[in-house]
């Protein structure tokens, strides 16, 4: 049995309130400064009421049934305060997308991460994201991939029945198109 750590990211913000991105990382693997460093290197796309908490201990789970197995603790700690501008459109950003080399169901095995609510400078003139901001959170996300820390973890699925899988990063992408988020999941 594969065991991994949780790590729920957790954000506070203006409207819409709080939300959480949560990744993943092998047991073994303390994800927390090198997800610090990620949330630093792009705080300045996102309103200065916006904070992430990076937190120094979480729980461990079993990859294949996703079960609680224990906990972890000694990660660096932090929060990270946005220092954008306040005007901004509430729900909209962009989706970075966390490659694997892993497939599952025939399928490439990715997962995703929406960043919303990005400041209103980081739009251009034609509704996507300038390549200037869409650099900056591209090389942020590298980053996170080249500390190789993080993966991605999937349930385990009924239909067809398979057991939960963890896959380390390879590659990441941040498309330049806007995304929208209606709700935050916990």
């Amino acid at each position: 049995m594969t065991t991994i750590r949780r790590v729920p990211v957790t954000w506070q913000t203006g409207a819409g309130g709080a939300g959480v991105s949560v990744f993943y990382s092998a047991a073994a693997d303390d994800a927390t400064a090198s997800l610090g460093t990620f949330f630093n290197a792009i705080k300045a796309l996102f309103p200065s009421g916006v904070s992430w908490q990076v937190p120094a201990s979480g729980d461990s789970l079993t990859a294949e049934t996703g079960h609680l197995s224990g906990s972890w603790s000694g990660g660096t700690g932090a929060t990270i305060a946005a220092t954008g501008a306040v005007t901004y459109a509430a729900g909209t950003g962009v989706c970075i997308r966390w490659y694997t080399n892993t497939f599952r169901s025939t399928r490439k095995f990715i997962g995703r991460t929406y960043m919303v609510p990005l400041i209103s400078s980081t739009y251009d003139s034609d509704g996507t994201i300038t390549a200037g901001n869409v650099t900056i959170l591209q090389n942020a996300a590298t980053a996170l991939v080249t500390a190789a820390k993080c993966g991605v973890w999937g349930r385990p699925l009924d239909d067809p029945p398979s057991n939960g899988i963890y896959a380390p990063f390879t590659g990441a992408l941040c498309v330049d198109k806007v995304t929208s988020l209606k709700t935050r999941r916990s």
